[in-house]
Order: C-alpha cells, then sequence, then structure tokens
C-alpha cells in the first residue's frame, strides 16, 4: 500500500455518517487519480472540497488541488466523491466525471440539513472544471437510514461512460411514509458536459491546515 495523503476534514454536520471513502480511476495511459473530501483549502476547516491526486506510477504522488466547484468562501460542504475517466482519454485531454453530495449550508443540524447531489466535470485532465450541475435534492436526513453510525446515504456511488457521455449512480429519497424511500437512481440521459472555465491554480493550502474533530479517517492510500 502507498500513503497518498492524511486528509484534514471538516465532520459533517447533522450526523451523517462519513467514513470518507477514497474514489479511483486511470486514464488511458496508466495515470492513477484519487478523489476524497478534504478541508486544507478552507480557513478554520469550515467545510469539505473534493481534491484530487495523481501518480503516474502509485508511489509518487502530486499534492492534493481543489476541485473548483464553489468559491472557497463559500457555506458549501462536498463529501463522499464519485470519480470516473472517459475510457480511451488521457494525457492533458482525459475527460474527466466527478458526482458528490453536498450541503449547501454546511452549518446545520439534523433537522435543517438539505443533502443534495452535484456534478462537475472536466475536459482537459483537471485543468479546469465545469459549473456544477444539481442532480438530486434537497433530501433531508430523516428520509435516509439511520444507523449507530449515523444517517447513512451510502459510502459510495459511481459514474460510468457511454459515448463520451457521463451516467452517474447515487442514492436519493423522498419522506417515508411508513418506510423507506431511499433507492439508487441514475439519469434518463448522459450528462451534457458545460464550457469548463473554472481552475483552482494558485490556490494553495490555508497554514496549519487540520481537521475539526478527532481522528475518524485512516490516511487515503491504494494497494
Amino acid at each position: 500500500a502507498a500513503t497518498i495523503a492524511v486528509p484534514s476534514t471538516h465532520a459533517n454536520s447533522g450526523g451523517l455518517r462519513d467514513l470518507n471513502l477514497s474514489s479511483a480511476a486511470m486514464d488511458v495511459n496508466g495515470k492513477a487519480y484519487v478523489a476524497w473530501h478534504d478541508c486544507r483549502f478552507r480557513a478554520g476547516c469550515s467545510s469539505n472540497d473534493i481534491v484530487v491526486s495523481t501518480s503516474m506510477n502509485g508511489e509518487t504522488w502530486s499534492t492534493p488541488h481543489r476541485v473548483p466547484i464553489d468559491p472557497i468562501s463559500s457555506t458549501v460542504d462536498h463529501f463522499l466523491p464519485g470519480l470516473e475517466i472517459e475510457p480511451g482519454t488521457g494525457g492533458p485531454t482525459a475527460h474527466i466525471a466527478l458526482t458528490y453530495y453536498f450541503y449547501p449550508q454546511a452549518n446545520c443540524t439534523a433537522s435543517t440539513c438539505q443533502l443534495m447531489e452535484g456534478y462537475v466535470s472536466s475536459p482537459d485532465a483537471g485543468n479546469t472544471w465545469t459549473a456544477p450541475v444539481i442532480l438530486a435534492g434537497p433530501i433531508k436526513l430523516g428520509w435516509i437510514a439511520d444507523t449507530d453510525q449515523g444517517f447513512m446515504v451510502g459510502d459510495y456511488q459511481s459514474v460510468s461512460f457511454v459515448n463520451g457521455q457521463a451516467y452517474p449512480s447515487f442514492a436519493s429519497a423522498t419522506a417515508n411514509t411508513g418506510m423507506f424511500h431511499e433507492d439508487m437512481f441514475s439519469t434518463a440521459s448522459g450528462l451534457i458536459d458545460g464550457l469548463a472555465i473554472n481552475s483552482s491554480h494558485g490556490e494553495q493550502p490555508v497554514q496549519g491546515f487540520h481537521s475539526d474533530h478527532l481522528p475518524l479517517t485512516t490516511p487515503a492510500w491504494v494497494e
């Protein structure tokens, strides 16, 4: 196993189960991409961004860079990413698809948190990114399963490419009526990418960044 980075994370509000499982993909040239959520770019670890690290050999990894879904001054909390790269693409034209859950307002409670599902993409190996698209939500935490580790929307999601278009797979829910109405969903048609104009070039982690809670996760790693 190789250590990629030690995540610094904001504790998700509302009691949502958060194991911070990373999501990985590989381009046609064998370059590996790993994404997870991290607060290192946020003052006071006020919320999480999705960050990405890459490697050509699985031993040496790049410094994590932030996916610019929202400005670092925003109140949005992003977590539990799903990452995929279009087959046959790689190098500077690797086509990346990224889904993630998010709270529009990081500082919320079990009764006020609004869980959403979002999507962004990059046509150029993460150099620039499209504006975020909302795929589902708002979902109230009381609509999803409650476990001894917190409300569970599922610690995983995924994206698959068909004919160059991304098809996400994610959990969503509606109000329960004596039973839960939580299922896995996708889109009826492939997602059409917008113009990629957002970039996080030049951004640096805040000095002395660290999690705002006791350790809950292990370092991001691959075998």
